[in-house]
């Protein structure tokens, strides 16, 4: 069995993955201590495990006895590095482009092309790649709960609210405008980011996958693949593909 790991801004979460790449568990975890305890874990005898992590320090994992990979640009990779700062890159983006493009190919959802992978986490990431499997570079801007934090932090009176779908085209009180307002950005935003990435690659796929990918990909008229392990799928692959290089 393998374990992928993803140490994310606001949540932890790991797999376990068959030697054939196929997923047999997956969970949260609050810290190493934790994830060792899983009961998932006990008696499962590991080949290796791989992590990405967005974290400023690095939570080596010491209590694992099997090799430990820190997933990273610097990898053997199955895809190519176009990034004017691949030692920059957060690991997360990098893992989800993986991702996308093993499972256009082992799962059917898709031909191999062009992708766009949107993580809708605490910040949302646009990571774009080519048909070649080049990884070409892509956006960052600030998450669901970060708007909502923003605009009571850096004012005076906007309370912070909590979210809620919010579905009528403008808001009666306060409370609701914000709602609106968030809410209706983030919706224009995406839609203007898969419309200009289908202009270049009309053939190609996207992807979503975070924490609030459920709510980005609802109101989406345009054909897309919501998938929330999409970055434990990249790990994995990449782990593989190390290995055989």
């Amino acid at each position: 069995m393998y374990l992928t790991i993803d140490f994310g801004n606001t949540a932890s979460k790991y797999a376990l993955f068959s030697e054939g790449g196929i997923l047999r568990f997956h969970g949260e975890f609050v810290d190493v201590d934790s994830l060792l305890a899983q009961e998932a874990l006990r008696g499962v005898s590991l080949k290796a495990c791989i992590f990405s992590t967005v974290r400023k320090e690095i939570p080596w994992l010491t209590g694992l006895e099997c090799p430990v990979h820190l997933f990273s640009s610097s990898m053997k990779l199955p895809v190519k590095m176009g990034y004017g700062t691949p030692e920059t890159l957060g690991a997360d983006r990098l893992a989800g482009v993986v991702g996308a493009r093993w499972l256009m190919v082992q799962k059917g959802l898709g031909s191999l092309g062009a992708c766009l992978v949107i993580d809708a986490g605490t910040c949302i990431t646009y990571d774009w790649a080519s048909a070649e499997g080049e990884y070409l570079g892509g956006g960052i801007s600030p998450g669901l709960h970060m708007r909502y934090l923003a605009l009571h932090q850096q004012t005076g009176k906007l309370p912070l609210v909590s979210h809620e779908v919010f579905e009528n085209h403008w808001g009666s009180n306060t409370n609701e405008s914000i709602l609106c307002g968030v809410q209706q950005g983030i919706a224009g935003e995406v839609e203007h980011q898969i419309g200009l990435f289908l202009e270049k690659f009309d053939t190609g796929n996207v992807f979503i996958t975070g924490g609030d990918a459920g709510f980005l990909a609802k109101p989406l008229k345009t054909k897309i693949f919501v998938e929330p392990m999409l970055i434990h799928y990249g790990l994995m692959h990449a782990l593989l593909y190390h290995e055989n290089h």
